[in-house]
């Protein structure tokens, strides 16, 4: 869909409709968005009480919890990508859905039999079957938008995902009252009604890419397909950019998130320690939903996308200390909400360039390799940050070791992207110094 471009001139003419009117392909993709995501939140609270049953266990259990919820994406993200570059992205799309919904049909019945232990393993599952639709994901908005169009095409997903985050939590908290098994069954009919709005979409297989060999010759390619799709981005400094820009930002939520759970233990300023975290959450959540719209309105007004996202970045890192040494609950509120911006933007931000730089023979395997790396920094922190604590019973040193981690991590990125673009710049000279030399050389021929 991204063949044609428009004229400038002619957009800001007159006022265009809003994206979900204009491109009715983007608003399926992004009502099976809503309905998955209101169905996953919901049994996400009725799992949770589901797996304490009373009593909880510990610090570094709650960072098994975490990352328990994480790892899937980082374990299968190359597969995902090679699968979402080589085969049709709507089938990919409307598969997951059905086996998620199956898989949720299987969490009700070991709900109801009360096997924790199966539920917590068949929630492994579905996570991990939903990590393989993430690149796909995104991939597909290349397919249902312009390329001018991404940016707010990514700012409507995340504002999206932090008004399903806090509205979910909240219709969760109260269906879970009355049992688990409501919730799983309303997740696994929100499955149905996603893949139903997904099979409504064209066949999106990758331009310039056609599906070869099915299944089984994509997972027999992953690794030679993911080391293709890191060189292209590695020869190519600001898509390399975008590709890592989530990481720093990520290895300081992992400590960060882990404070957060255990301030709402300790201080409750809502009453219960659920509460209280669910407050802190849905602030949280919706400053996610708010910075990409503060980023892209920047951005549209002459700011340079890099900067953006390194002042999104540096907003989550000061929010982040400040969330670690205040105790003041409004204090709290407040820091979390600047959080919640910070990281948002730099979410939208980075994987509006990924797809805008990007071809689209690459998309699906550099948005997998960009959730890779920023899952394994989420995940190490918290764990790192979970013993940290366990050792020394402070539990800011939590939020304080994501943060060196992403501060260092994000130093370290700029020097090697100012490295590799000066490599790259001198190897475009080098090259064009030789083509010049060869024209020399063989107009001296001719004139002989």
């Amino acid at each position: 869909m991204n063949s044609g471009r428009r004229d400038p001139s002619a957009a800001s003419a007159s006022p265009r409709p809003s994206l979900l009117r204009r491109r009715p392909q983007f608003r399926r993709v992004w009502l099976s968005e809503i309905v998955s995501l209101l169905g996953d939140w919901m049994s996400f609270v009725a799992v949770s009480l589901l797996a304490l049953g009373g009593e909880g266990g510990g610090v570094v259990a709650l960072a098994l919890v975490m990352v328990g919820h994480h790892l899937p994406n980082a374990l299968f993200a190359p597969v995902a990508g090679v699968l979402a570059d080589r085969l049709d992205r709507r089938w990919l799309l409307v598969a997951t859905s059905v086996v998620q919904g199956a898989l949720t049909v299987a969490m009700l019945g070991a709900a109801v039999l009360g096997s924790v232990v199966a539920v917590q393993v068949l929630v492994f599952a579905r996570a991990s079957v939903g990590a393989l639709r993430l690149p796909a994901q995104s991939a597909v908005l290349r397919h249902v938008v312009e390329e001018d169009e991404l940016l707010e095409a990514n700012a409507i997903a995340s504002a999206t995902w932090s008004v399903m985050f806090a509205v979910g939590m909240a219709a969760g908290g109260l269906i879970a009252s009355l049992g688990p098994a409501a919730a799983l069954a309303l997740d696994a009919a929100s499955f149905g009604l996603s893949a139903l709005f997904l099979w409504g979409l064209p066949p999106m297989v990758a331009e310039g890419r056609p599906a070869e060999g099915g299944v089984l010759s994509a997972l027999a390619s992953v690794r030679r397909d993911i080391a293709l799709a890191w060189k292209h981005a590695w020869d190519r400094p600001p898509l390399l950019d975008a590709v890592l820009a989530k990481t720093p930002v990520h290895l300081a939520n992992g400590g960060a998130l882990l404070l957060l759970n255990l301030v709402a233990a300790e201080r409750a300023f809502a009453g219960t320690a659920a509460l209280t975290l669910g407050v802190l959450q849905c602030v949280r959540g919706a400053g996610t939903g708010v910075g990409p719209l503060v980023g892209v309105a920047l951005v549209r007004r002459g700011l340079r996308g890099e900067l953006a996202a390194t002042g999104a970045a540096w907003m989550t890192f000061a929010a982040i200390a400040a969330f670690s040494v205040t105790g003041h609950a409004a204090a709290l509120i407040a820091v979390a909400l600047v959080w919640g911006l910070g990281s948002g933007a730099n979410w939208v931000l980075s994987s509006a360039e990924i797809q805008r730089l990007s071809p689209d023979r690459f998309v699906g395997r550099l948005s997998a390799i960009d959730n890779l790396v920023l899952t394994v920094g989420l995940c190490a922190t918290s764990l790192g940050g979970a013993v940290l604590v366990e050792r020394v019973g402070v539990p800011g040193v939590a939020a304080w070791l994501g943060l060196g981690a992403g501060v260092v991590a994000w130093l370290g990125s700029q020097w090697m992207l100012r490295r590799r673009a000066a490599a790259v710049r001198g190897q475009g000279a080098a090259e064009a110094a030789a083509e010049t030399e060869a024209l020399s050389l063989r107009h001296g021929t001719e004139r002989r």
